[in-house]
Protein backbone atom coordinates (compact mmCIF):
# COMPACT_ATOMS: atom_id res chain seq x y z
CA UNK A 1 0.00 0.00 0.00
CA UNK A 2 2.30 2.47 -0.29
CA UNK A 3 3.33 5.54 -2.06
CA UNK A 4 1.09 8.57 -2.58
CA UNK A 5 2.73 9.47 -5.87
CA UNK A 6 2.14 6.00 -7.22
CA UNK A 7 -1.51 6.20 -6.22
CA UNK A 8 -1.92 9.57 -7.88
CA UNK A 9 -0.40 8.16 -11.05
CA UNK A 10 -2.87 5.27 -11.02
CA UNK A 11 -5.81 7.57 -10.49
CA UNK A 12 -4.84 9.84 -13.34
CA UNK A 13 -4.38 6.96 -15.73
CA UNK A 14 -7.55 5.14 -14.74
CA UNK A 15 -9.68 8.24 -14.94
CA UNK A 16 -8.18 8.97 -18.33
CA UNK A 17 -9.05 5.44 -19.38
CA UNK A 18 -12.64 5.83 -18.23
CA UNK A 19 -13.04 9.11 -20.11
CA UNK A 20 -11.62 7.92 -23.42
CA UNK A 21 -14.25 6.78 -25.93
CA UNK A 22 -11.71 5.32 -28.37
CA UNK A 23 -10.53 2.49 -26.13
CA UNK A 24 -10.73 -1.00 -27.67
CA UNK A 25 -13.46 -3.35 -26.50
CA UNK A 26 -11.07 -5.08 -24.09
CA UNK A 27 -10.64 -1.90 -22.03
CA UNK A 28 -12.19 -2.03 -18.54
CA UNK A 29 -13.88 1.34 -19.00
CA UNK A 30 -17.62 1.21 -18.30
CA UNK A 31 -19.29 4.28 -16.93
CA UNK A 32 -17.44 5.49 -13.84
CA UNK A 33 -20.79 6.09 -12.17
CA UNK A 34 -21.68 2.40 -11.97
CA UNK A 35 -19.71 -0.38 -10.27
CA UNK A 36 -19.63 -3.70 -12.09
CA UNK A 37 -22.70 -5.91 -11.92
CA UNK A 38 -22.80 -8.72 -9.39
CA UNK A 39 -21.31 -11.96 -10.64
CA UNK A 40 -23.50 -15.01 -11.19
CA UNK A 41 -23.24 -17.85 -8.71
CA UNK A 42 -20.25 -20.01 -9.53
CA UNK A 43 -21.04 -23.09 -11.65
CA UNK A 44 -18.91 -25.68 -13.38
CA UNK A 45 -17.19 -23.83 -16.25
CA UNK A 46 -16.14 -25.22 -19.62
CA UNK A 47 -13.47 -27.92 -19.63
CA UNK A 48 -11.72 -26.35 -22.62
CA UNK A 49 -8.04 -25.44 -22.06
CA UNK A 50 -7.66 -22.03 -20.46
CA UNK A 51 -4.77 -19.91 -19.20
CA UNK A 52 -5.50 -17.57 -16.32
CA UNK A 53 -3.42 -14.40 -16.33
CA UNK A 54 -2.43 -13.41 -12.79
CA UNK A 55 -0.41 -10.37 -11.78
CA UNK A 56 1.45 -9.88 -8.51
CA UNK A 57 4.58 -8.25 -7.12
CA UNK A 58 8.06 -9.55 -6.38
CA UNK A 59 8.18 -11.02 -2.89
CA UNK A 60 9.72 -14.46 -2.56
CA UNK A 61 7.38 -15.86 0.07
CA UNK A 62 4.24 -14.69 -1.71
CA UNK A 63 5.40 -15.88 -5.12
CA UNK A 64 6.17 -19.38 -3.85
CA UNK A 65 2.85 -19.62 -2.03
CA UNK A 66 0.91 -18.49 -5.11
CA UNK A 67 2.80 -20.95 -7.32
CA UNK A 68 1.96 -23.81 -4.95
CA UNK A 69 -1.70 -22.76 -4.84
CA UNK A 70 -1.83 -22.57 -8.63
CA UNK A 71 -0.26 -26.02 -8.96
CA UNK A 72 -2.89 -27.44 -6.60
CA UNK A 73 -5.66 -25.83 -8.63
CA UNK A 74 -4.25 -27.16 -11.90
CA UNK A 75 -3.95 -30.62 -10.35
CA UNK A 76 -7.69 -30.57 -9.71
CA UNK A 77 -8.50 -28.87 -13.02
CA UNK A 78 -5.84 -30.03 -15.53
CA UNK A 79 -7.25 -27.88 -18.31
CA UNK A 80 -6.27 -24.72 -16.40
CA UNK A 81 -2.77 -23.24 -16.54
CA UNK A 82 -1.42 -19.93 -15.27
CA UNK A 83 0.57 -17.06 -16.73
CA UNK A 84 1.95 -15.13 -13.75
CA UNK A 85 3.55 -11.70 -14.24
CA UNK A 86 5.55 -10.03 -11.47
CA UNK A 87 7.35 -6.72 -10.99
CA UNK A 88 8.85 -4.97 -7.98
CA UNK A 89 6.43 -3.53 -5.42
CA UNK A 90 7.28 0.05 -6.40
CA UNK A 91 6.42 -0.68 -10.04
CA UNK A 92 3.35 -2.79 -9.35
CA UNK A 93 0.82 0.08 -9.52
CA UNK A 94 1.98 0.72 -13.09
CA UNK A 95 1.63 -2.95 -14.05
CA UNK A 96 -1.81 -3.08 -12.44
CA UNK A 97 -3.05 -0.06 -14.34
CA UNK A 98 -1.47 -1.13 -17.64
CA UNK A 99 -2.96 -4.63 -17.55
CA UNK A 100 -6.41 -3.40 -16.53
CA UNK A 101 -6.34 -0.71 -19.22
CA UNK A 102 -5.45 -3.31 -21.85
CA UNK A 103 -7.86 -5.93 -20.51
CA UNK A 104 -4.86 -8.25 -20.24
CA UNK A 105 -5.51 -9.85 -16.86
CA UNK A 106 -7.88 -12.27 -15.15
CA UNK A 107 -6.77 -12.53 -11.52
CA UNK A 108 -5.39 -9.50 -9.67
CA UNK A 109 -3.51 -9.36 -6.39
CA UNK A 110 -3.36 -6.12 -4.43
CA UNK A 111 -0.86 -5.13 -1.76
CA UNK A 112 -3.50 -4.33 0.83
CA UNK A 113 -7.19 -3.95 1.53
CA UNK A 114 -9.78 -1.25 0.83
CA UNK A 115 -8.54 1.06 3.55
CA UNK A 116 -6.94 4.47 4.13
CA UNK A 117 -10.27 6.02 3.21
CA UNK A 118 -10.65 9.84 3.29
CA UNK A 119 -12.11 11.29 6.50
CA UNK A 120 -14.35 14.32 6.94
CA UNK A 121 -11.32 16.46 7.76
CA UNK A 122 -9.20 15.33 4.77
CA UNK A 123 -10.67 17.87 2.40
CA UNK A 124 -9.60 17.93 -1.23
CA UNK A 125 -7.80 14.57 -1.33
CA UNK A 126 -7.99 12.22 -4.28
CA UNK A 127 -10.11 9.10 -3.88
CA UNK A 128 -8.09 5.96 -3.21
CA UNK A 129 -7.00 3.96 -6.25
CA UNK A 130 -9.13 0.95 -5.33
CA UNK A 131 -12.30 3.08 -5.29
CA UNK A 132 -11.47 4.43 -8.72
CA UNK A 133 -11.01 0.91 -10.06
CA UNK A 134 -14.37 -0.17 -8.62
CA UNK A 135 -16.19 2.81 -10.11
CA UNK A 136 -14.48 2.18 -13.45
CA UNK A 137 -15.95 -1.32 -13.42
CA UNK A 138 -12.60 -3.08 -13.21
CA UNK A 139 -13.28 -5.28 -10.17
CA UNK A 140 -15.94 -7.99 -10.25
CA UNK A 141 -18.71 -7.71 -7.67
CA UNK A 142 -18.77 -11.08 -5.87
CA UNK A 143 -21.32 -10.17 -3.19
CA UNK A 144 -23.68 -13.05 -3.97
CA UNK A 145 -21.08 -15.82 -4.08
CA UNK A 146 -21.77 -18.63 -1.56
CA UNK A 147 -18.06 -19.09 -0.74
CA UNK A 148 -17.99 -15.75 1.09
CA UNK A 149 -19.69 -17.46 4.03
CA UNK A 150 -16.45 -19.36 4.71
CA UNK A 151 -14.51 -16.19 5.53
CA UNK A 152 -14.28 -13.98 8.60
CA UNK A 153 -17.12 -11.51 8.19
CA UNK A 154 -15.12 -8.75 9.85
CA UNK A 155 -12.56 -9.10 7.06
CA UNK A 156 -15.33 -9.05 4.45
CA UNK A 157 -16.78 -5.86 5.92
CA UNK A 158 -13.57 -3.97 6.68
CA UNK A 159 -11.17 -5.13 3.97
CA UNK A 160 -12.99 -5.96 0.73
CA UNK A 161 -16.36 -4.17 0.80
CA UNK A 162 -17.44 -0.88 -0.72
CA UNK A 163 -20.91 0.58 -0.11
CA UNK A 164 -22.24 -2.79 0.96
CA UNK A 165 -20.88 -4.74 -2.02
CA UNK A 166 -17.95 -7.19 -1.96
CA UNK A 167 -15.14 -7.03 -4.53
CA UNK A 168 -12.43 -9.42 -3.39
CA UNK A 169 -10.90 -11.76 -0.84
CA UNK A 170 -8.17 -10.78 1.58
CA UNK A 171 -5.64 -13.45 2.46
CA UNK A 172 -4.69 -12.44 5.98
CA UNK A 173 -3.32 -9.85 8.34
CA UNK A 174 0.32 -8.92 8.85
CA UNK A 175 2.25 -6.82 11.32
CA UNK A 176 4.81 -4.29 10.14
CA UNK A 177 5.73 -2.16 13.10
CA UNK A 178 8.87 -3.91 14.17
CA UNK A 179 12.03 -5.87 13.56
CA UNK A 180 13.20 -9.43 13.10
CA UNK A 181 16.04 -10.31 15.45
CA UNK A 182 18.76 -12.95 15.45
CA UNK A 183 18.07 -15.08 18.54
CA UNK A 184 21.59 -16.49 18.59
CA UNK A 185 23.18 -13.04 18.74
CA UNK A 186 20.71 -11.95 21.40
CA UNK A 187 21.31 -15.04 23.55
CA UNK A 188 25.09 -14.86 23.20
CA UNK A 189 25.03 -11.29 24.50
CA UNK A 190 22.41 -11.80 27.18
CA UNK A 191 19.72 -9.68 25.50
CA UNK A 192 15.98 -10.12 25.86
CA UNK A 193 13.30 -8.63 23.63
CA UNK A 194 13.16 -4.95 24.65
CA UNK A 195 9.98 -3.66 26.25
CA UNK A 196 11.02 0.00 26.27
CA UNK A 197 12.99 2.34 24.04
CA UNK A 198 15.65 2.62 26.76
CA UNK A 199 16.17 -1.15 26.65
CA UNK A 200 16.27 -1.08 22.85
CA UNK A 201 18.78 1.78 22.94
CA UNK A 202 20.99 -0.15 25.36
CA UNK A 203 20.99 -3.22 23.10
CA UNK A 204 21.84 -1.23 19.97
CA UNK A 205 24.64 0.75 21.60
CA UNK A 206 26.09 -2.39 23.18
CA UNK A 207 26.09 -4.14 19.80
CA UNK A 208 27.95 -1.20 18.26
CA UNK A 209 30.55 -1.30 21.02
CA UNK A 210 31.17 -4.96 20.17
CA UNK A 211 31.58 -4.31 16.45
CA UNK A 212 28.18 -5.77 15.52
CA UNK A 213 25.89 -3.69 13.33
CA UNK A 214 22.54 -3.49 15.13
CA UNK A 215 20.07 -3.13 12.24
CA UNK A 216 19.77 -3.65 8.50
CA UNK A 217 16.97 -2.68 6.12
CA UNK A 218 16.33 -2.68 2.37
CA UNK A 219 17.00 1.02 2.02
CA UNK A 220 17.54 0.96 -1.75
CA UNK A 221 13.81 0.36 -2.21
CA UNK A 222 12.96 3.42 -0.07
CA UNK A 223 9.63 2.10 1.25
CA UNK A 224 10.97 -0.27 3.95
CA UNK A 225 12.09 2.74 5.99
CA UNK A 226 9.20 5.07 5.18
CA UNK A 227 6.53 2.39 5.55
CA UNK A 228 7.71 -0.23 8.05
CA UNK A 229 10.19 2.00 9.86
CA UNK A 230 7.90 5.00 10.14
CA UNK A 231 4.81 2.95 11.01
CA UNK A 232 6.78 1.20 13.73
CA UNK A 233 8.18 4.36 15.22
CA UNK A 234 4.95 6.37 15.13
CA UNK A 235 3.17 3.33 16.53
CA UNK A 236 5.57 3.25 19.47
CA UNK A 237 5.30 6.91 20.43
CA UNK A 238 1.85 8.14 19.29
CA UNK A 239 -1.11 6.87 21.28
CA UNK A 240 -4.04 8.03 19.12
CA UNK A 241 -3.31 7.94 15.37
CA UNK A 242 -6.62 9.52 14.32
CA UNK A 243 -6.25 12.38 16.78
CA UNK A 244 -2.72 13.07 15.53
CA UNK A 245 -3.76 12.91 11.86
CA UNK A 246 -6.75 15.18 12.48
CA UNK A 247 -4.58 17.61 14.40
CA UNK A 248 -2.12 17.84 11.52
CA UNK A 249 -4.95 18.51 9.07
CA UNK A 250 -6.61 21.11 11.28
CA UNK A 251 -3.39 22.81 12.38
CA UNK A 252 -3.55 21.97 16.07
CA UNK A 253 -0.53 19.69 15.63
CA UNK A 254 2.61 20.25 13.58
CA UNK A 255 5.38 18.02 12.29
CA UNK A 256 7.88 20.25 14.08
CA UNK A 257 6.06 20.79 17.37
CA UNK A 258 7.64 19.56 20.59
CA UNK A 259 5.91 16.17 20.61
CA UNK A 260 6.73 15.50 16.96
CA UNK A 261 10.34 16.57 17.48
CA UNK A 262 10.64 13.97 20.22
CA UNK A 263 9.75 11.40 17.59
CA UNK A 264 12.16 12.88 15.03
CA UNK A 265 14.99 12.56 17.56
CA UNK A 266 14.17 8.89 17.99
CA UNK A 267 14.44 8.52 14.23
CA UNK A 268 17.86 10.14 14.41
CA UNK A 269 18.94 7.48 16.89
CA UNK A 270 17.50 4.72 14.73
CA UNK A 271 19.47 5.92 11.70
CA UNK A 272 22.69 5.82 13.74
CA UNK A 273 22.13 2.10 14.40
CA UNK A 274 21.74 1.08 10.75
CA UNK A 275 24.58 -0.73 9.02
CA UNK A 276 26.71 1.43 6.65
CA UNK A 277 25.60 1.88 3.03
CA UNK A 278 22.15 0.63 3.96
CA UNK A 279 20.60 2.68 1.15
CA UNK A 280 22.37 0.47 -1.40
CA UNK A 281 20.88 -2.74 0.03
CA UNK A 282 17.81 -3.93 -1.88
CA UNK A 283 14.78 -5.32 -0.14
CA UNK A 284 15.33 -8.68 -1.83
CA UNK A 285 18.94 -8.91 -0.64
CA UNK A 286 18.24 -7.83 2.93
CA UNK A 287 17.09 -11.20 4.36
CA UNK A 288 20.32 -12.79 3.12
CA UNK A 289 22.39 -10.24 5.01
CA UNK A 290 20.32 -10.76 8.12
CA UNK A 291 20.62 -14.56 8.03
CA UNK A 292 24.37 -14.24 7.36
CA UNK A 293 24.77 -12.26 10.58
CA UNK A 294 25.66 -8.94 8.95
CA UNK A 295 23.31 -7.26 11.44
CA UNK A 296 21.50 -8.40 14.55
CA UNK A 297 18.08 -7.07 13.51
CA UNK A 298 16.16 -6.31 10.31
CA UNK A 299 13.35 -3.78 9.86
CA UNK A 300 10.58 -5.59 7.98
CA UNK A 301 7.02 -6.85 8.11
CA UNK A 302 6.07 -10.24 9.50
CA UNK A 303 5.21 -11.32 5.94
CA UNK A 304 8.90 -11.89 5.14
CA UNK A 305 9.46 -14.75 7.58
CA UNK A 306 9.24 -17.25 4.73
CA UNK A 307 12.16 -15.63 2.93
CA UNK A 308 14.28 -15.98 6.07
CA UNK A 309 13.37 -19.64 6.51
CA UNK A 310 14.01 -20.44 2.85
CA UNK A 311 17.59 -19.19 3.25
CA UNK A 312 18.26 -21.28 6.36
CA UNK A 313 15.50 -23.46 7.85
CA UNK A 314 17.54 -23.79 11.05
CA UNK A 315 18.07 -20.07 11.56
CA UNK A 316 16.73 -18.97 14.94
CA UNK A 317 14.88 -15.67 14.78
CA UNK A 318 12.06 -13.74 16.41
CA UNK A 319 10.13 -10.50 15.92
CA UNK A 320 9.21 -7.62 18.21
CA UNK A 321 7.42 -4.29 17.66
CA UNK A 322 9.37 -1.07 18.12
CA UNK A 323 9.09 -0.26 21.83
CA UNK A 324 8.07 3.10 23.27
CA UNK A 325 8.96 4.86 26.49
CA UNK A 326 6.43 2.93 28.58
CA UNK A 327 7.01 -0.78 29.06
CA UNK A 328 4.20 -2.43 27.12
CA UNK A 329 5.77 -5.88 26.95
CA UNK A 330 4.63 -7.75 25.07
CA UNK A 331 4.28 -4.75 22.76
CA UNK A 332 1.45 -5.29 20.30
CA UNK A 333 1.52 -5.71 16.54
CA UNK A 334 0.14 -3.07 14.21
CA UNK A 335 -0.32 -3.66 10.51
CA UNK A 336 -2.84 -4.28 7.79
CA UNK A 337 -4.88 -6.78 5.87
CA UNK A 338 -2.53 -8.06 3.18
CA UNK A 339 -2.69 -9.55 -0.31
CA UNK A 340 -6.16 -9.04 -1.66
CA UNK A 341 -7.36 -11.07 -4.64
CA UNK A 342 -9.71 -9.45 -7.17
CA UNK A 343 -11.19 -10.62 -10.46
CA UNK A 344 -11.05 -8.42 -13.55
CA UNK A 345 -14.72 -7.86 -14.31
CA UNK A 346 -14.35 -8.00 -18.11
CA UNK A 347 -12.19 -11.13 -18.14
CA UNK A 348 -13.35 -13.75 -20.66
CA UNK A 349 -12.51 -16.29 -17.96
CA UNK A 350 -14.67 -14.97 -15.11
CA UNK A 351 -16.18 -18.42 -14.59
CA UNK A 352 -12.76 -19.99 -13.97
CA UNK A 353 -11.70 -17.05 -11.78
CA UNK A 354 -14.75 -17.65 -9.60
CA UNK A 355 -13.88 -21.34 -9.46
CA UNK A 356 -10.40 -20.29 -8.30
CA UNK A 357 -11.95 -18.16 -5.54
CA UNK A 358 -14.21 -21.06 -4.57
CA UNK A 359 -11.18 -23.36 -4.40
CA UNK A 360 -9.26 -20.85 -2.28
CA UNK A 361 -12.24 -20.51 0.05
CA UNK A 362 -12.00 -24.14 1.14
CA UNK A 363 -10.21 -24.65 4.45
CA UNK A 364 -8.04 -27.48 3.09
CA UNK A 365 -6.67 -25.15 0.39
CA UNK A 366 -6.54 -21.87 2.31
CA UNK A 367 -4.83 -23.29 5.40
CA UNK A 368 -1.56 -24.33 3.68
CA UNK A 369 -1.64 -21.15 1.60
CA UNK A 370 -1.93 -18.76 4.55
CA UNK A 371 0.63 -20.80 6.48
CA UNK A 372 3.10 -20.45 3.61
CA UNK A 373 2.42 -16.71 3.41
CA UNK A 374 3.05 -16.27 7.12
CA UNK A 375 -0.14 -14.23 7.58
CA UNK A 376 -2.61 -14.29 10.44
CA UNK A 377 -5.60 -16.22 9.00
CA UNK A 378 -8.84 -14.49 7.99
CA UNK A 379 -10.92 -17.67 7.87
CA UNK A 380 -12.60 -19.00 11.03
CA UNK A 381 -11.33 -22.36 12.20
CA UNK A 382 -8.03 -22.09 10.33
CA UNK A 383 -4.82 -22.47 12.31
CA UNK A 384 -1.53 -21.50 10.76
CA UNK A 385 1.11 -24.23 10.69
CA UNK A 386 3.78 -21.52 10.79
CA UNK A 387 5.70 -21.76 14.05
CA UNK A 388 6.71 -18.13 13.56
CA UNK A 389 3.12 -16.89 13.25
CA UNK A 390 2.08 -18.90 16.28
CA UNK A 391 5.02 -17.49 18.27
CA UNK A 392 3.48 -14.02 17.90
CA UNK A 393 0.20 -14.90 19.61
CA UNK A 394 0.98 -12.84 22.71
CA UNK A 395 1.82 -9.83 20.51
CA UNK A 396 -1.40 -10.18 18.52
CA UNK A 397 -3.95 -9.73 21.30
CA UNK A 398 -4.76 -6.09 20.45
CA UNK A 399 -3.87 -5.87 16.75
CA UNK A 400 -4.73 -2.55 15.12
CA UNK A 401 -4.12 -0.83 11.77
CA UNK A 402 -0.71 0.82 11.51
CA UNK A 403 -0.07 4.56 11.19
CA UNK A 404 0.06 4.51 7.39
CA UNK A 405 -3.56 3.32 7.39
CA UNK A 406 -4.65 6.46 9.24
CA UNK A 407 -2.76 9.26 7.50
CA UNK A 408 -3.65 10.74 4.12
CA UNK A 409 -1.59 13.60 2.73
CA UNK A 410 -3.06 16.53 0.80
CA UNK A 411 -2.97 16.31 -2.97
CA UNK A 412 0.42 17.40 -4.31
CA UNK A 413 2.17 17.53 -0.95
CA UNK A 414 5.92 18.14 -1.30
CA UNK A 415 8.65 15.53 -1.12
CA UNK A 416 9.61 16.15 2.49
CA UNK A 417 6.13 15.28 3.78
CA UNK A 418 5.75 12.05 1.82
CA UNK A 419 6.60 8.68 3.35
CA UNK A 420 3.91 8.81 6.05
CA UNK A 421 5.09 12.39 6.77
CA UNK A 422 8.39 11.36 8.37
CA UNK A 423 10.53 10.80 5.27
CA UNK A 424 13.84 10.11 6.96
CA UNK A 425 15.34 8.99 3.64
CA UNK A 426 16.12 12.68 3.03
CA UNK A 427 18.64 12.79 5.87
CA UNK A 428 22.25 13.26 4.82
CA UNK A 429 23.20 10.25 6.95
CA UNK A 430 21.10 8.15 4.55
CA UNK A 431 22.42 9.73 1.37
CA UNK A 432 20.01 12.65 1.26
CA UNK A 433 20.73 16.36 1.44
CA UNK A 434 19.22 17.41 4.78
CA UNK A 435 21.70 17.78 7.62
CA UNK A 436 19.52 17.29 10.69
CA UNK A 437 16.13 16.06 11.83
CA UNK A 438 15.35 19.60 13.00
CA UNK A 439 15.84 20.92 9.47
CA UNK A 440 13.91 18.00 7.98
CA UNK A 441 10.99 18.53 10.39
CA UNK A 442 10.77 22.19 9.34
CA UNK A 443 10.88 21.25 5.65
CA UNK A 444 8.22 18.58 6.17
CA UNK A 445 5.93 21.01 7.98
CA UNK A 446 6.39 23.62 5.24
CA UNK A 447 5.51 21.05 2.57
CA UNK A 448 2.53 19.91 4.61
CA UNK A 449 1.19 23.46 5.00
CA UNK A 450 1.70 24.14 1.29
CA UNK A 451 -0.23 20.97 0.49
CA UNK A 452 -3.08 22.00 2.78
CA UNK A 453 -3.21 25.44 1.19
CA UNK A 454 -3.28 24.07 -2.35
CA UNK A 455 -6.15 21.77 -1.34
CA UNK A 456 -8.12 24.74 -0.05
CA UNK A 457 -7.64 23.99 3.64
Amino acid sequence: MKKLLAILMILALVLGMAACGSQPSTSPSPSASQPSQSSPASSEPSADPVTLRLITWVQETNEKAIATLNDAFSAKYPNVSFDVATVGANDYPTLLNTRISAGDVDLITNLSAFDTYPQEFTRGVEPPAWETFILAGAYLDITDQPFLANWDQGMIKNAVSYKGRVYGLDMGAVGFNGLFYNKTIFEQNGYKEPGTWAEFEQICNDLLSKGIYPITVGGADAWPLTSVGVSGMVGAFVEDFDEYAKGLWEGTRKLNDAESMRLWKRFEQLVSWLEPNVMSITYGDCPGRFVAGKAAMMIDGTWNAGAIESLDPNFQYGYFPFPGDVDGKPNQLQGKYDMQFNIYAKSPNVDWCLKYFEFLSQKENYEPFVSALGFFPTMPGVTSSSAFVNSLADKNQRFKPAWEKHIIAPKGVGQYATGQLFNINHLKALGGTVESVEELANLAQADWEAGLASAGN
